[in-house]
């Protein structure tokens, strides 16, 4: 199978303040180009590729990048207090070929690193050979390379980092095993197709996944929901979760994999420790601070939104996943450090103009955190440059007092230890603003190539900082017209310099940044939102930013949708950070709704707007906005992003604000033709009983559902709904013969119908109990 490259870099989270608080999204590994290959690597080199690392750039889905395995453990959940009936284990059969064998070239490092990922994600022992047959490489001198070249060929890692490695495992991994059942998918690409068969039909499956009814799944695909850029028309970010972060994302327990993609990974995933979502999210909110710092490293639960998940429920913790992780873990950090110590020399070099210092400072902020942590293991090193690299990390370990006095004692101690100049970058903003404000004389020796990037910044904007901030503090008008003064020198397309300077200017005094660019026009503001949208954020809040893109409920139509699809597009990549700021726009859109509910629906329907967000924030406004123009209002529905919030889920978020338009969509889905449209409305609150009785928290309501039925059942008649629900229950039973869905769905669909029927009176409560026993008898 030929492969098509695929290359990422990890970067340590260090946006803003407001980033920081929020639960990050950027994914593991991020997406870096390669500019051209330097050498040939035989089987056993460990190659050297010059690579350009974009630290913005959403994560990249290569055609034909491959499926890996994950390391397996015994471990079991005790039982909680309140026990959730699993899936039962997926039938597993025995691979009917042979097991692989080791790679016979591997480097000892490597080694290494795949024994890391074995020990955290648990795989099956045919997972695990499989892990162990693959040509793994050691990318020495570059630390930022994370790439892999497909099954058939190579991958190569630069640091010893499990979760961007097991990544790059994982895109390898496609091809090594056959998808269970499905012997027709193969993994030889075909004449005239852009992808290979198997993995086709893998993203077909994720996409049908996505489109299901809120299940025992429905954290992980609220989790794929909020991954940033993602929509029906750019589908690559999800497919890339899902082919390279799954086992990372479920921490390897085949029991968190949705029965419709578990046939890919049967071969290579575990059972547990796990096994449900509810167990994995319960056991996750009952750590300690310190438990859930050694999760995060190995485990994307993190990134799930728990918030209307809590419960009352305790999880026993899996026996030994914790301990094993942090002995794991610990050993990974210690090599990161020799090979800092190891490797240095292969890092310095010249400033170079598209160098991602941002990358480096990261790098460089992370062995300095390693240090903390492990202080006297640079110490134990026989290594050339391990002592003078422990010297500068413990002096910066040590630095404290404001700013101003950490800059005095940094500038003193390069006067007599120069080699402490290559950690520039892992000083914080504040106190490099002040180190430069005095033009320091820093020594000149060979540094680190993305030192001598950043410092040449730091030269130039140090200077540009002051002189604005000293504009905006005399009044923040003159501020605005010294930082436009600057953006119209420097440009909009450098962007990793736009960054760094907005970071500096937020950094050095966040009062007079926010007044400041509250003054700076809104032409400068758009043109700012595609390069700098987090720090915008930061500096503006939702009413200023919205006001500057023209989001106002006097706007013209013009000029609303221009600002709503900067809104929406150029986002900062967090949904934590973006839900303030949808809120608002939600407000804004529902005061002009009860003025003009129809123009409001036109509006929206030419923009990317969230609709699902509108109805679940601002209920009455949305119905009144859908129920003017009958319809606007269907095709608004019907053309809803498939993917984030396909009709089905529009329709069930109505059912909950109005559930009379909520049945009118529904029935006129089916007399307009689209039946299946109509079966999956009436099939999407199938889990609504037991995930309200789980988590009352959820904007679930049984009354609501029950008066949506009987709206239905008032106006079609009995008749008619028998027949609905039992096309319904006829598709949901091939779906789970075909186990494209879980087997007790009908069970559950059943019971939520049940529930409904008994919040109506007594005639209504008899006709859909006659319904429900003719549909499922």
């Amino acid at each position: 199978m030929k492969s098509v490259v695929c290359f990422t870099f990890t970067v340590a989270a260090m946006l803003l303040a407001i980033t920081l608080a929020a639960c990050g999204e950027e994914t593991p590994a991020q997406t870096a180009h390669i500019l051209r290959e330097t050498a040939t690597p035989g089987p056993h080199a460990e190659p050297s590729i010059e690579v350009r690392i974009s630290a913005t750039q959403p994560p990249e889905v290569t055609q034909s990048s491959t499926p890996t395995v994950t390391p397996s453990e015994t471990a079991s959940l005790p039982a909680s207090t309140r026990t959730p009936t699993p899936l039962p284990p997926t039938p597993v059969p025995t691979p009917a070929f042979p097991r692989s064998t080791p790679h016979p070239y591997i480097s000892a490092w490597a080694k290494q690193r795949l024994a890391a990922v074995i020990a955290l994600y648990r795989p099956t022992p045919a997972g695990e050979a499989l892990l162990r047959s693959l040509d793994l490489r050691q990318m020495k001198g570059e630390p930022g390379f994370f790439g892999s070249y497909g099954f058939d060929e190579w991958a190569g890692v630069g640091e010893a980092k499990p979760v961007p490695t097991m990544h790059e495992l994982m895109h390898s991994y496609w091809g090594g095993f056959p998808v269970i059942g499905r012997p027709e998918l193969g993994w030889q690409r075909q004449d005239g197709e852009d992808i290979v068969p198997a993995l086709a039909a893998y993203h077909r499956d994720i996409l049908a996944f996505m489109a299901q009814s809120p299940d025992d799944y429905e954290m992980l695909r609220q989790r794929l929901r909020n991954l940033p850029g993602i929509s029906s028309e750019n589908t690559e970010p999800l497919f890339h979760s899902l082919e390279a972060d799954l086992p990372y994302t479920t921490g390897g327990d085949l029991g968190l994999v949705p029965p419709v993609l578990r046939k890919y990974w049967g071969y290579f995933l575990s059972d547990g420790p796990f096994h449900t979502w509810e167990r994995a999210a319960g056991w996750y909110l009952a750590l300690s601070h310190d438990q859930r710092a050694v999760a995060n490293e190995f485990l994307g639960f993190q990134h799930l939104d728990l918030r209307e998940y809590v419960t009352e429920s305790t999880y026993a913790m899996p026996e030994g996943l914790l301990t094993t992780a942090s002995r794991t873990l610990e050993i990974e950090e210690r090599q990161r450090l020799t090979d800092l110590a190891e490797q240095f020399d292969l890092l310095l070099g010249d400033a170079q103009l598209e160098e991602d210092f941002q990358f480096w400072r990261g790098y460089l902020q992370d062995k300095l955190s390693l240090y903390r942590t492990h202080q006297t293991h640079l110490d134990s090193l026989t290594l050339t440059r391990a002592r003078d690299i422990a010297d500068a990390l413990k002096f910066l370990s040590t630095l404290h007092g404001n700013p101003t006095s950490r800059a005095l004692m940094l500038a003193d101690r390069i006067s007599t230890q120069p080699f402490l100049v290559n950690f520039l970058p892992a000083v914080d903003n504040p106190t490099l603003l002040k180190l430069f404000a005095n033009d320091p004389d820093l020594p000149d020796v060979p540094t680190l190539q993305a030192t001598a990037s950043f410092v040449e910044r730091l030269r130039r904007f140090s200077d540009e900082v002051d002189r604005v901030l000293a504009e905006g503090r005399e009044s923040p008008e003159s501020g605005a017209r010294a930082l436009e003064g600057f953006l119209d020198d420097a440009g909009f397309e450098h962007e990793q310099d736009l960054r760094l300077f907005f970071d500096l200017l937020l950094d050095a005094d966040p009062a007079t940044a926010r007044n400041t660019m509250s003054a700076v026009g809104k032409d400068t503001v758009r043109k700012l939102m595609p390069v700098v949208p987090g720090q915008l954020r930061a500096m503006l809040g939702p009413e200023r930013l919205l006001e500057k893109l023209d989001v106002t409920v006097d706007a013209t139509e013009a000029e609303l949708r221009r600002g709503i699809g900067l809104l929406i597009e150029e986002t900062s990549g967090n949904y934590r950070i973006e839900e303030p700021f949808l809120e608002r726009l939600y407000e804004i859109v529902a005061d002009r709704a009860y003025i003009s509910p129809g123009g409001t629906a036109r509006l929206v329907s030419e923009t990317s707007f969230p609709l699902e967000g509108m109805i679940l924030n601002q209920p009455e406004a949305a119905v009144a906005m859908l129920s003017a123009d009958s319809a606007l209002s269907i095709a608004l529905v019907k053309g809803s992003d498939p993917l984030i919030a396909p009709p089905a889920r529009i329709v069930y978020r109505l059912i909950a604000a109005d559930p009379g338009l909520a049945a009118t969509i529904v029935i006129t889905f089916d007399q307009d033709g689209r039946r299946e449209m109509a079966i999956e409305a009436l099939a999407y609150l199938a889990y609504d009983k037991a995930r309200s009785e789980k988590y009352p928290q959820l904007p679930i309501s049984l009354t609501q559902d029950g008066a949506f039925l009987n709206s239905l059942l008032e106006r079609q008649g009995e008749a008619w709904l028998r027949t609905k629900v039992g096309e319904a229950v006829d598709l949901y039973s091939e779906r789970a013969s075909a186990g494209e869905v879980a087997p007790d769905f009908l069970e559950h669909y059943r019971e939520t119908l049940g529930a409904a029927a008994d919040t109506l009176n007594l005639q209504a409560k008899g006709q859909m109990t006659s319904v429900i026993r003719a549909a499922f008898d």
